[in-house]
């Protein structure tokens, strides 16, 4: 077992058990002196310490027996010898006083030696907590931003339309279950890496395992965090600041962890809080960017058809694609909002033709894709509506069709979010949609 002990406000060692008792002996230290091994949660005083309790315990020898003191005495070559001995005492004891007296020269100067483990300050574990969940929770988000659409798009609309804070939140105790996995497998985590900081248990242990490390990760959560809740956080992290400022463990780790830094270096604490600062700053500006942009979407945008050169306002909550096809590419509209997907496209048409035999040919080219139901022609201009089926995903379906001075104009509609057929009825979005084509409902 390796130790240190403190000399001059510093740590030395290592020492081994036997060095430490000849240190005592020697009078090099004392049993006031603080102590420190692998194990314990703080330093102690040697006297303290269950291994050296027994070098304070030991008293001083008894005063030799009366009598053989009186014989001595009356010999005179005793008196003799006693007289000698009491004089080799009495230099000795004026030498100790003298070299105590001289303070250019001190008793013991110890030898160089690395400097041992001390107790991680609040905000170098702020800053290295922060930095391992404001990491593995963006890594998280964009998994899931890339992947939801794949398996659920209503989920994926959830996410895009919740409240950073609420998603956060939620996708907290993954992360640090996440976090849990990652100092299992690499021995600690990026943040306390970056410190070189390290909780470990105080029972001896060099680490814990993965049951302890998650257990301690979610004791973090509930008594630390507060589950991550604002402000009622504080109630929790301010007397965890104070506890770590003054030396102790945070109440969370007391009696089952120690957060212990490796490195005296100050330089390399302000860059890793520099890197937290700027990692910090970086997802802001990232939420910012979103902020913006969903700022942009609640409003409405303006939309020109390459085809006619029209410009139209579109409604809020609609953003746009172009769908490259076969036949040349159609315009998409897809709702932030409920996920109805409309397709704008168009064919020629003959003059005098007839929308009756135009809309029944529209249903048998779309078979494969949607089935329609029964057209019916309403308004003026006027404007033929069918409803149904897509065939994959049984997605209700809307058709429109309204015809201009060479060709007939059409927006398909689909639900992707509902199985229930209905006429999916989006009036603002068909009159500007419509309206880019120069056909102007209503008018």
């Amino acid at each position: 077992m390796q130790w240190y002990y403190s000399g001059d406000g510093a740590a030395v060692g290592p020492r081994t058990a036997d060095d430490i008792e000849d240190l005592f002996v020697t009078r090099q230290i004392t049993a006031d002196t603080l102590v420190w091994r692998k194990g314990m949660a703080d330093w102690v005083a040697l006297g303290d310490t269950d291994e050296f309790a027994h070098l304070t315990d030991a008293a001083p020898p008894p005063p030799p027996p009366e009598a053989y003191r009186q014989a001595m005495a009356a010999d005179g070559e005793g008196e003799t010898l006693l007289d000698t001995r009491r004089a080799d005492d009495d230099g000795r004891s004026a030498a100790e006083d003298d070299h105590d007296e001289d303070d250019d020269e001190p008793a013991f100067e110890p030898a160089a030696a690395s400097a041992g483990p001390r107790l991680a300050g609040p905000w170098e574990r702020y800053f290295a907590r922060s930095i391992d969940l404001t990491i593995i929770l963006s890594v998280l988000l964009t998994g899931l931003y890339l992947v939801l659409p794949w398996i659920s798009l209503k989920l994926a609309l959830d996410l895009y339309n919740a409240q950073p804070a609420a998603v956060t939140l939620v996708l907290l105790p993954l992360a640090l279950f996440v976090n849990a996995g990652i100092i299992t497998l690499c021995g600690n985590s990026l943040g306390k890496a970056i410190f070189a900081i390290r909780a470990e248990p105080i029972d001896g242990r060099q680490r814990f395992g993965f049951g302890g490390t998650l257990k301690r990760e979610f004791t973090v959560w509930l008594r630390g965090l507060a589950l991550g809740i604002p402000v009622l956080n504080l109630f929790t992290m301010v007397p965890a600041y104070r506890a770590v400022g003054s030396g102790k463990p945070a109440p969370y780790d007391i009696g089952r962890a120690a957060v212990r830094s490796y490195s005296n270096s100050q330089l390399r604490s302000t860059l890793g809080i520099l890197f937290g600062m700027l990692l910090y700053l970086g997802i802001f500006a990232l939420n910012g960017v979103e902020r913006a942009e969903q700022r942009t979407l609640a409003q409405p945008s303006s939309w020109t058809n390459p085809i006619t050169g029209a410009s139209v306002a579109i409604p809020p909550g609609w953003t746009y694609e172009e769908i490259p096809t076969a036949n040349g590419p159609v315009h998409g509209f897809t709702s932030m909002k409920t996920g109805v997907t409309a397709i704008l496209s168009y064919d020629p048409i003959a003059p005098g033709a007839d929308m009756a035999d135009y809309t029944t040919a529209v249903s048998q080219n779309l078979a494969a894709f949607t089935t329609l139901g029964p057209w019916t022609a309403s308004g003026t201009p006027e404007v033929w509506t069918a409803s149904g089926r897509m065939t994959q995903g049984g997605y209700p379906s809307t058709f429109y069709a309204a015809r201009g001075d060479t060709e007939v104009w059409r927006i398909l509609y689909f639900d992707q979010l509902s199985t229930t057929p209905r006429q999916i009825v989006e009036p603002h979005l068909n009159e500007a949609l419509f309206a880019s084509a120069r056909i102007y409902l209503g008018r």
